[in-house]
This record gives C-alpha cells, structure tokens and sequence, in this order.
C-alpha cells in the first residue's frame, strides 16, 4: 500500500524515486502533517547534499524522523475531526470534508484529498468514517 502510494509521485515511471520538493506533498498523502517550514528545511538539508530524487526506502526513513509526526497526535486529530461530524455519529460528509481540506491549513491538491476520502470511507458509506480514518492514517494502537 504504501509503495503504492509512493508510486503515485514519481515524476518519470521509469524511476524508482520522486523529486525531493515533493516531500511535503508525499507526507501529507501518508497521513502527516510536519510544518511547509520543517520540509523546507529537510528538502534543503536533502539539496545540500546532493540528494535532488528520493527513493522509496530513503522515503520511508524521512516519514520515521520525529519532525513529520509533530502533529500528529491522534486525540487532537479526532477532536479536529469531530468538529465537523455535525450528527455525532462519527462520521463526515464527504463534500464538507472536501470543501475542509481545501480551505483548511496548509490546502491539499485534489487528488490528495481523493485519497484521503479513500481511506475514510468503510464499508461502502458515502461519508467519511473518522475512526477508520484515523486508523488508516496512524494505524490501530495509537
């Protein structure tokens, strides 16, 4: 899954890498949510040395750094979440969470947010579970 999603980003499919200023971009899809200015700093630190594509593997030790999981808290997440779940049911519309995660915070691109929309989704529902959200974004045992 995660390759996957990696893959989605490689700017020539003939490479196994993505372009380093697309690190944010990349983050954001697998669910953190580090400052524009701590990526700038890590893209910089990548351009200094010489790092200009990233592999997957590289990828993977950047989404460990503790500086891409500063807001992720999952409790703060849900509260955040929860403050559009307007039936308190545990759910989003999905156009409201669209419309959210345009106009909220650093914006996402579209695609991104079809792909967040995806992984909300359970069973079929034509809203946005927040739970299995969360769960797909940080995992089960956070």
């Amino acid at each position: 899954l995660k390759n996957g999603l990696f893959s989605k980003f490689k700017d020539n499919p003939e490479l196994d890498t993505i372009h380093a200023n697309r690190l944010l971009e990349v983050l954001q899809t697998f669910g953190k949510n580090p400052s524009q200015m701590d990526c700038n700093r890590r893209i910089q630190a990548l351009e200094e040395d010489e790092k200009f594509e990233l592999t997957f593997e590289d990828f993977i030790e950047i989404l460990e750094e503790p500086w891409t999981s500063v807001n992720n808290d999952r409790n703060t997440l849900h509260k955040a979440l929860a403050k559009f779940d307007h039936t308190k049911e545990g759910y989003i519309d999905i156009e409201k969470f669209r419309e959210i995660m345009r106009t909220l915070g650093e914006p996402l691109s579209d695609d991104d947010i079809d792909d967040l929309i995806q992984l909300g989704l359970n069973d079929e529902e034509k809203k946005i579970d927040i739970e299995h959200l969360l769960d797909q974004l940080l995992g089960n045992n956070t």
